[in-house]
């Protein structure tokens, strides 16, 4: 009988040690985290001075809108998967888009081919008033810059082929904007 009692004597007097473990990993923790306060107050930072120019506000800047619409969204055709044609640059097609139509309009003139908007983006470049001041490099001139505006349906190859003329041109800041997402689902 004096065992049992002293083996439940020893069973009592265990402790637990958890709660005493968490309070001493929240202690770490908070140490270390106004160690790391205490140096980030001390590492130098250098801000500039000036508080730039107050008085002059930024000019918006001229650019030419080029927007693509889809005249006619056309029908994906699937290719046979044993014959798959290659495009120009060597990348197999997984479909075939048939008629599918687009028009650009650039500025406020409307194109249904890619040709025409090529001479007229020609022309444009050629004309003075399409020469802008550069606003990164004060006192120097650029072209004006191109936002091309894919609307709803307008496929890649639409716009990668806009981009090409563009290019093609001349026209070197070229920026994307508009765009409303995917055609919906039919």
């Amino acid at each position: 009988m004096a065992r049992s009692h002293l083996k439940d004597v020893q069973e009592e007097a265990k402790l637990d040690l958890t709660p005493m473990i968490d309070c001493v990993f929240l202690l770490i923790i908070f140490f270390l985290c106004i160690e790391f306060k205490a140096l980030e107050a001390k590492l130098p930072a250098y801000l500039p001075k000036d508080k730039g120019s107050q008085n002059d506000p930024a000019q918006p800047q001229e650019q030419l809108s080029i927007r693509i619409e889809v005249d006619q969204p056309g029908t994906k055709i699937p290719r046979k998967p044993l014959a798959p044609e290659v495009d120009k640059k060597g990348r197999k097609r997984t479909f075939a888009l048939t008629g599918h139509t687009v028009k650009w309009d650039v500025g406020p003139t409307r194109f249904t081919d890619i040709e025409r908007m090529r001479k007229e983006l020609e022309r444009i470049k050629s004309d003075p008033n399409s020469i802008v001041p550069d606003a990164s490099k004060p006192g120097q001139t650029k072209l004006l810059p191109i936002v091309i505006e894919p609307q709803q349906g307008a496929t890649y190859g639409d716009v990668a082929s806009t981009v090409d003329v563009v290019k093609a041109v001349g026209f070197e800041e070229i920026n994307f904007g508009g765009g409303r997402g995917p055609a919906p689902k039919r």
